[in-house]
């Protein structure tokens, strides 16, 4: 067994022994963001979880990413079998912390390539086959959020736990993703209001792109990325029924049980 994949076993232990998450002892942690990366691929490789169906953006804020002390934000995988159809009902002891973000959800048309880029928010459109709105299911195993080494959480696959997908948003190259508007519904709460562009989708799609091609990756066609939350992280209970609108032109259900 190699250094990273020492790093990887590492991690994965602290999943199969249900432990809440640690920082990588210094003695494993990954000496850069590349390192990190490999290391990340590895954890996925050995997950038993299967083959990734797409990819995430995770610290998207720039509240998020000092409190990690880091300016950009980082990336983990889907795994393809943990890519849902809404509407969906989960069981909340299934999950070690389970909190839901609040997302587009972008579907591939086309395979990303490292020699196509780079990719900017106006370029990346043309190899978008649909637009949708989504939950990002986040297992954060309880973490401290006060004390997060973000190359220990990208070699933790970004805390993702699978995402639920909407129908797709009809028409969406004739939306304007600045002025749309999305409400969450939870439980007989009064509605929570957010606009679509506070998550930056397409640059968040850009940025992930980039991030991966430049490692040498291609993204496959057909691969869902999930962009980023618009509302703050929020943790379900059992029993929660949770919708998530974008205006009136989809949506996207769960239930906790």
């Amino acid at each position: 067994m190699n250094r990273l994949e020492q790093i990887a076993q590492c991690m994965l232990d602290q999943h199969n022994l249900k432990q809440n998450f640690e920082n990588l002892p210094e003695t494993l942690m990954p000496k850069d963001f590349d390192e990190a990366y490999e290391t990340q691929k590895i954890f996925q490789e050995n997950s038993g979880r299967g083959s990734l169906g797409g990819f995430k953006i995770a610290l998207a804020s720039k509240v998020q990413q000092q409190l990690c002390g880091i300016d950009h934000p980082v990336a983990g995988g889907i795994f393809a079998n943990e890519i849902k159809s809404s509407p969906s009902t989960f069981e909340l002891e299934n999950f070690h912390g389970l909190g839901l973000e609040f997302e587009i959800a972008v579907t591939m048309s086309d395979d990303l390539k490292p020699e196509m880029g780079p990719f900017n928010s106006e370029n990346i459109r043309k190899y978008i086959k649909s637009l949708s709105p989504a939950f990002e299911l986040i297992i954060d195993r309880n973490a401290n959020y006060s004390d997060i080494n973000p190359l220990s959480m990208i070699t933790d696959n970004a805390w993702c736990s699978g995402i639920v997908i909407g129908k797709e948003l009809p028409d969406w190259k004739q939306l304007n993703l600045d002025t749309i508007r999305s409400q969450l519904l939870w439980n007989d709460e009064s509605p929570q209001n957010a606009m679509i562009k506070d998550a930056n989708p397409l640059e968040s799609l850009a940025w992930v792109s980039n991030l991966l091609t430049s490692l040498g990756r291609t993204i496959p066609k057909h691969s869902v990325i999930i962009t980023g939350s618009v509302i703050k992280t929020r943790a379900p209970n059992k029993g929660d029924h949770i919708i998530y609108k974008v205006e009136d032109l989809s949506e996207v259900e769960i239930k906790i049980i």
